[in-house]
């Protein structure tokens, strides 16, 4: 179908379920990717972010102002910069009645891309407070057939026919995305846009296809069905909206699942995507949110699966006790996994006098770091020993390098000034396959070997310093 490229900015008042004010910006991202060419996918990309969450600055007594700047980076799979997008965004408000904190800002980055993998970076920054957030996905565009193909299932805070050729245009249809997936009493519908390509179309003769649409729950089971549809095919690409209101739902996680059937050529297709239910009870505790109060449940948990779920707690073990161990080992379902993450992150942040949430992500972000810089033989970066100490303790105030030698094997040092008065953590490469492991630390709760420079000595001599820097 024939694209126009065009940035796009809009405000939709959502309930937010999590908008603490915080060192980082929480942003909600997705992406949804269609046919263009038989070579290139026109995709979008989704961004959003909460009022709430914006800091707005004061242009006179009675005008205030947020400006904020959102980045998009389009990788190769082995790193490659490829594209990069950057929207500067404004919303000016004449008094401090008309700032709603559920007031939700969409932005859209429209691209075209060879049909294939990527990863990709959203970067929002509120450039009054100079505070950031950060999304970094996996964005892989669909395949297109020489038979009947379905594009990626979008979700739509509004879905309507269009007036006018307008920012959200798409197809005829005023189509607004939504990021979120996420549905309570303040959003109880889902709205979704699909499109459907290489259908039978034959100007001769009537053509049909069947359309329906499923919602499957976590365990696979089917918990509602759309009505069947049995329409004519006018052209070979055609376009499939709908929408139902999800409060019957109980709360819990769910797919959406959309089944095409070309009843000319027998060929289906189905598309699925996940949301949330929220119900009530979550609803009434926003406000206390607001104030780094605990939900029952965090929001950036609730469409994670069960196996992610595990994931999250096995990177975290570092910080856990033996007990949230044993207690986490004993779960047996998403659900119990959630609210479980939810004490367990609020714990530390109340350890740390920090908002909810804080810890979570900055934990979790030095994983993507340790993941980035010390992956070896076959390991995540998280599960070596130098993720482990940076997962802890954080960045080293000080790092101490020592290549290899004729003497000596190469190690590091690093060095936390305000750990116990100072503290030193020695990694050396004992195998030579670049995985440093920790021989010694001056701090006690850690392994202690004042001997450590006899395991990295090849052979008897002078060792050699290496410079601090």
């Amino acid at each position: 179908m024939k694209r126009k490229l065009i940035s796009a900015l809009m405000i939709f008042v959502l309930p937010a379920l999590v908008l603490a004010q915080m060192n980082f910006v929480p942003i909600n991202v997705d992406y949804a990717s269609f046919k263009e060419t038989d070579s290139s996918s026109y995709v979008e990309v989704y961004v959003s972010i909460f009022q709430g969450n914006l800091i707005y600055k004061a242009l006179d007594d009675s005008t205030f102002q947020a400006n904020f700047t959102s980045h998009l980076e389009i990788f190769d799979t082995d790193g490659n910069l490829l594209k990069s997008f950057s929207h500067n965004l404004k919303n000016t408000a004449q008094d401090t009645a008309q700032m709603n904190r559920y007031n939700q800002f969409v932005d859209i980055f429209p691209l075209s891309l060879p049909y294939g993998n990527y990863k990709a970076k959203v970067q929002l920054t509120d450039n009054v407070s100079n505070r950031s957030g950060e999304y970094i996905f996996d964005l892989n565009t669909i395949r297109p057939k020489d038979e009947l193909f379905l594009s990626d299932l979008e979700f739509c805070m509004n879905l309507k026919k269009a007036e006018s050729k307008d920012r959200f245009y798409k197809n005829g249809l005023y189509v607004v995305p939504n990021p979120r997936p996420v549905f309570d009493i303040l959003q109880p519908m889902l709205y979704y846009y699909i499109e459907l390509n290489n259908l039978s179309f034959d100007p001769e003769r009537e053509t049909r296809y069947r359309v329906q649409y499923f919602v499957i729950d976590n365990k696979g089971d089917t918990v509602k069905t759309g009505q069947q549809k049995i329409k004519k095919i006018i052209r070979p690409d055609l376009v499939e909206i709908g929408g139902f209101n999800v409060m019957a739902l109980p709360q819990n996680g769910y797919f959406l699942a959309i089944h095409v059937e070309d009843l000319e050529s027998g060929k289906q297709a189905t598309a699925r995507k996940s949301f949330y239910v929220y119900k009530g009870k979550q609803i009434e505790k926003t406000e206390a949110q607001f104030s780094g109060e605990m939900p029952e449940i965090d929001e950036a948990l609730v469409l994670l699966t069960k196996e992610q779920l595990k994931k999250e707690f096995e990177m975290a073990k570092y910080i856990a006790t033996r007990q949230e161990e044993r207690m986490f080992k004993n779960l047996d379902n998403a659900n119990a996994m959630r609210k479980f993450l939810t004490q367990f992150w609020y714990r530390r942040d109340k350890m740390n006098q920090t908002p909810f949430g804080t810890t979570r992500i900055n934990y979790l972000r030095r994983v993507e770091e340790a993941n980035r810089r010390f992956r070896a033989m076959g390991r995540e970066g998280w599960q070596t020993d130098r993720g482990r100490v940076l997962l802890i303790y954080g960045e080293p105030d000080e790092i101490e390098r020592h290549p290899s030698s004729m003497d000596l094997l190469p190690y590091v040092i690093w060095y936390y000034h305000n750990l116990e008065g100072g503290a030193e953590f020695v990694f050396a490469d004992q195998r030579g396959f670049g995985e440093y492991e920790l021989i010694h630390s001056s701090y006690r709760k850690e392994l202690q070997n004042p001997n450590w420079r006899e395991i990295i000595t090849k052979k008897s001599g002078l060792m050699q310093q290496g410079e601090r820097f």
